[in-house]
């Protein structure tokens, strides 16, 4: 009986959870929130991804944008130590910078995360809302990647951080020009110093969701802060497509998981 009681009183074991926020942030975006085991284990302030999603995705079921992206990986078997911010945008009309910001503000004011340590990866139209995020937010964003999408606004905001833009030079939905022409206008006014980008030889537009699988891109993020002086880019981290190729098989399949969408704690 002793036993018993004692075993009772053990805390639950720590687990990753998804939850699914609707209509919590007002003039936001609905979302999923993935918070990892760690959160619950140690004191850790941990880092925030804000994840955005292609037109495909676009719609009101959060179910819908598990399809590829960071929660896709996390399914798979890939660990990423960060609280994850994946919302949903409910129309194929594009991203809106600060409607994103409530979101991320709202996540903030209610976990333990490090402030210096947001980071915004986005794919297709989450590309191009990759781009509008972070020149309105320069200041906040740490790092950013920004895949097939493109930008058509002022660029010089864009120059401030560390950026890395991928693109499939086959690409025969988002023509790679438009990630070029960012280069080129960066180039323009001498803003290349934060700049990174890879273009994947022979890679079309959706062969890049597997970047989602690899460990290269979280790393790359990771290694980026808001403390550090100067902000420099990291160059050291490269994909190439080969990686892509391989990309489902270098994921550990023993840390697959289901990872259901659940209700968020009261």
């Amino acid at each position: 009986m002793l036993l018993l009681v004692a075993l009772a009183c053990l805390p639950a074991r720590a687990e990753d959870h998804l939850y699914a926020y609707r209509d919590s942030v007002k003039n936001g975006y609905n979302f999923l929130l993935y918070v990892p085991e760690s959160y619950q284990d140690t004191t850790q302030a941990l880092p925030i991804i804000l994840n955005l999603h292609g037109k495909s995705l676009a719609g009101n079921n959060l179910n819908t944008i598990t399809r590829y992206g960071c929660i896709d990986a996390l399914r798979r078997g890939r660990q990423i130590n960060a609280l994850v911010i994946c919302p949903q945008c409910n129309t194929t009309g594009g991203w809106e910078a600060e409607r994103l910001m409530r979101v991320v503000n709202w996540v903030m004011s209610r976990y333990r995360h490090d402030p210096d340590r947001l980071y915004c990866f986005g794919i297709s139209m989450g590309g191009w809302g990759t781009f509008k995020f972070a020149s309105v937010f320069p200041d906040r964003v740490a790092a950013a990647i920004a895949m097939c999408g493109g930008y058509t606004g002022e660029v010089e905001p864009l120059g401030r951080l560390p950026l890395w833009i991928i693109h499939g030079t086959s690409d025969p939905v988002t023509n790679l020009s438009y990630s070029t022409s960012i280069v080129e206008k960066l180039a323009k006014i001498d803003r290349t110093e934060h700049l990174f980008f890879t273009w994947l030889t022979g890679c079309d537009h959706s062969i890049l969701a597997r970047v989602f699988l690899l460990q290269e891109p979280y790393d790359w993020l990771f290694s980026h802060t808001l403390k550090d002086e100067g902000r420099p880019v990291n160059r050291e981290i490269v994909i190439e497509p080969k990686d892509l190729q391989a990309a489902y098989m270098r994921i550990d399949q023993s840390h697959a998981q289901r990872l259901p969408i659940v209700n968020p704690p009261k």
